[in-house]
C-alpha cells in the first residue's frame, strides 16, 4: 500500500509555511511545501494556487495536525516570556498581523527613512483580540 501526500495546511505567507514544516521536521514527520515558489513570486497568485499547501504522508497526517494545533494553542509572549493579553478585555485569544498601512505618516517621515536607510523599521506589528476585536500594539 503507497503513503500519499496530504495537505494538513495552506499559508498564505512564506514564512509561516517554513514555520510550521520546521516545526513538524523537529518531531520527525516528513514534511513538504507546495506552491510556495509561486506564491513568493506573486502574491496574487496565492489566491489562484490556493496558498501555500503543507503536506505530510497520510499515515503521518494525526501526529502532524495535532502538532500543529498545540503550537497554535500557545500564546504569543513578549521579550520577558510573559502572555500577551488584549489591554481591554485581558484574553489571551489574540492573533499577530503585520501592519504595513499608514507605514509613513507623513512625507518628512518618508524622506528620513529614505536617506537613512531605515524603511524596514517603521512598520508596525499589531496584534488583534478575537474576544473584543481590538486591534493593539504591544
Amino acid at each position: 500500500m503507497k503513503d500519499e501526500l496530504v495537505t494538513i495546511s495552506t499559508y498564505s505567507s512564506a514564512i509561516d509555511a517554513h514555520l510550521a514544516k520546521n516545526k513538524l521536521e523537529s518531531e520527525g514527520i516528513l514534511a513538504f511545501l507546495f506552491d510556495e515558489n509561486m506564491v513568493s513570486l506573486n502574491p496574487l497568485y496565492n489566491i489562484s494556487v490556493g496558498g501555500i499547501k503543507l503536506k505530510t504522508l497520510q499515515s503521518d497526517r494525526a501526529q502532524a495536525l495535532a502538532v500543529l494545533d498545540y503550537v497554535q494553542d500557545q500564546p504569543y509572549t513578549n521579550e520577558q516570556n510573559e502572555a500577551i493579553a488584549c489591554p481591554r478585555c485581558g484574553s489571551e485569544n489574540i492573533s499577530y498581523a503585520y501592519d504595513s498601512s499608514n507605514r509613513l505618516k507623513s512625507f518628512t517621515g518618508f524622506l528620513v527613512a529614505l536617506f537613512t536607510f531605515s524603511l524596514p523599521l517603521l512598520p508596525k506589528d499589531r496584534y488583534t483580540c478575537h474576544q473584543c476585536h481590538l486591534v493593539f500594539q504591544k
